[in-house]
């Protein structure tokens, strides 16, 4: 589950590839949905550096809008898990927003085994249009269980929206 209100699902190869799915989860009529779908790959470096790049297609169910992109994601492991710095980089076009630029950058410490915190900066859309927000959260990171609740809250003035409380969740199964 993604911020909440996306779940999807993700197949990994042994040589990184993979493919994702995704479906919007919102309480809406069916033809408001949104779906996506992703190919990915991700890397790791012997220094610590590990990332993903994904290119992505999605659509609203009754073709009232549809977005590509890709995105790029870098995250650094300082001292192992104790601290983490990481990025994301996510040109896109939007058929009615047209071509955007959205990033999120963090800082992650997990001093604990399995219980951390992050922070950051990101503009990248939690429904479609792009907005500055400063976040916070807790991290379970348990063996197959990764669990990310978070407080954002809109940097800029004027800002129609306002605090949020989302959710990130993913259950891992290695076959």
């Amino acid at each position: 589950m993604r911020n909440s209100k996306y779940a999807y699902a993700a197949y990994e190869n042994t040589r990184h590839w993979g493919v994702a799915l995704e479906n919007s989860i919102f309480v809406e009529e069916v033809e408001l949905q949104y779906a996506r779908a992703a190919a990915f790959y991700t890397f790791y470096l012997n220094f610590g550096l590990e990332g993903a790049y994904t290119l992505y297609y999605g659509r609203r169910y009754n073709g009232d809008f549809y977005d590509v992109g890709a995105m790029l994601t870098l995250n650094y492991n300082i001292v192992g898990r104790l601290l983490q710095i990481g990025g994301t980089f996510q040109p896109f076009y939007d058929s009615d927003l047209k071509s955007r630029n959205a990033y999120n950058a963090w800082v992650q410490a997990i001093p604990l085994d399995e219980v951390g915190l992050f922070l950051g900066i990101k503009n990248q859309a939690e429904y479609r249009d792009l907005e500055r927000r400063a976040y916070v959260g807790v991290v379970f990171d348990l063996p197959h269980i990764v669990l990310k609740p978070e407080v954002s809250t809109p940097l800029e003035k004027g800002c129609k929206s306002t605090t949020r409380i989302t959710v990130n969740f993913i259950y891992r199964n290695s076959l």
